[in-house]
Order: C-alpha cells, then sequence, then structure tokens
C-alpha cells in the first residue's frame, strides 16, 4: 500500500511539474571542432511589462561565444558579445526570434530560434 502511494504521488507531482513549466527554451546542438554544442535560448517575459522579453543564450563546451546577431522577429536586430539582452515589443503578436551565436571567432555557428506571444 506505501509502495503504491508513493508512486501515485511520484506520478503526481511529475504531471503537475509538467503541465505547470513556464520555461521557454529552444536548443540547437552542432559539432564544432570535434565538440557537441548544445545552444539554449531562454525567454523570460516580464511580471511588470507584458511587452518587455529577456532573453538568454546558454552553451556547453570548451569554446567561447564571440559574438551574437539577436533578430526579435519585429524588424528590430542587434549584435552583442552578451549573452542576455532586453527587448520591448511595440505591439501584441507572435514573434520569431532567432539568434545567430558565433563561437570560437567564427568557426562554428548555431542558430537556435523560438515563438515568443506578446500579450
Amino acid at each position: 500500500m506505501k509502495t503504491k502511494l508513493l508512486g501515485i504521488l511520484f506520478l503526481t507531482v511529475t504531471v503537475f511539474s509538467m503541465l505547470s513549466s513556464c520555461r521557454k527554451v529552444e536548443e540547437d546542438i552542432v559539432d564544432c571542432l570535434s565538440e557537441s554544442i548544445l545552444t539554449s535560448l531562454h525567454a523570460h517575459i516580464s511580471e511588470t511589462n507584458p511587452k518587455q522579453v529577456e532573453f538568454n543564450v546558454s552553451h556547453s563546451g570548451e569554446n567561447q561565444i564571440t559574438s551574437i546577431v539577436w533578430n526579435f522577429g519585429d524588424g528590430t536586430t542587434t549584435t552583442t558579445s552578451n549573452t542576455t539582452v532586453t527587448h520591448l515589443y511595440n505591439a501584441v503578436g507572435t514573434y520569431e526570434v532567432k539568434v545567430d551565436v558565433t563561437i570560437n571567432n567564427g568557426k562554428c555557428t548555431v542558430s537556435p530560434k523560438r515563438s515568443v506571444d506578446i500579450q
């Protein structure tokens, strides 16, 4: 009985965790200089301004990110070496955000993308 109850509790917690997840992540994997690099694009919508989104790129691997071209899907682009940027959308809608992440001074480029719903 105790084992069955623990199994039901685990299943309930697992399903709740999957349904309540608010992470917005898109990942892309490339082989760069014989190293697999996982690059993720995260989007976090501001709680105080639903048109303001913070984007973050993270990656695994030994090679360094040297530049990022951010295309916010609304006609605005910017190039940085920072892995985090904030963008303010002017209108409600769904936007496809794409980043071109240059690694190791141009030896590899990774381009994850994702859709963002602005309310």
